[in-house]
């Protein structure tokens, strides 16, 4: 369902879980906006977004490689991005301008773990928002370099036959 248009009646729900989504979305406003329409009063938003590139580098790290090697464009402060809702005073107020009540905020660290760079690859290629729909442009001549730019980039958080990142996640409640 589109989150900036969502075809539920107004007071519709009693609580909308989103984990990573609100900072991909494109009108951001619009999206906590219609989150706001279809819960009903006292209903409850909770949410997750990642925190800031430097506590990120798990995804920091691939897309500055992505974005030196000209895969993807230098990602646009105002833009939606994995990175655009990390700022915990931009993310109250974009839940509170949609009118709720001042957000419960909570960051979080915890560690990413991959068995291996496959595995990692994986994630990136398959998984991971804007980084994901990038990689699965580059056209397959690339990609043995691309790999291998990205095995050096993230060899600072090889651990034991794996990668052990650090990631920061920014968790909201408000009512």
């Amino acid at each position: 369902m589109d989150a900036e248009q969502m075809s539920l009646d107004d007071d519709s729900v009693d609580g909308v879980l989103c984990r990573w989504g609100y900072m991909l979305m494109l009108n951001r406003p619009a999206a906590f906006a219609e989150t706001r329409r279809v819960l009903r009063d006292g209903g409850r938003l909770a949410l997750s977004v990642l925190g800031p590139p430097e506590r990120n580098p798990w995804g920091a790290v691939a897309a500055g490689v992505l974005v030196e090697r000209g895969v993807m464009p230098p990602p646009d402060p105002a833009g939606p991005g994995l990175f655009a809702l990390a700022d915990p005073d931009r993310l109250a107020a974009l839940i509170t301008g949609a009118g709720f009540g001042s957000p419960e905020l909570e960051q979080y660290s915890y560690t990413l773990e991959f068995g291996g760079f496959e595995e990692y690859w994986t994630f990136l290629h398959d998984l991971a928002g804007a980084i994901s729909m990038f990689l699965q442009a580059v056209p397959s001549e690339e990609m043995a370099g691309l790999q291998e730019a990205l095995r050096e980039a993230v060899a600072p958080f090889a651990s034991g036959d794996g990668y052990a990142f650090p990631i920061a996640v920014l968790n909201a409640v408000a009512s």
